[in-house]
């Protein structure tokens, strides 16, 4: 199922993505490590949630 997300919420999901990246640490952050926050925070918002703090966490949990 394709899930659209107006640019409001692009501009908060990129913003959430940048803030995980900022809290891991700097050997983890490579670009496969972002691009698995990135899938996690939007499978979250794809699930509806919207909250940053908890998009951020998911992403987090998730890819630990």
């Amino acid at each position: 199922m394709l899930t659209v997300f107006d640019p409001e919420t692009v501009t908060l999901l990129g913003n959430v993505l940048e803030r995980a990246a900022e809290e891991l640490p700097r050997e983890e952050r490579s670009q496969e490590r972002k691009v698995r926050l990135a899938s996690n925070i939007l499978s979250a918002a794809a699930a509806g949630e919207r909250d940053p703090g908890r998009l951020q966490a998911a992403a987090l949990a998730l890819g630990r």
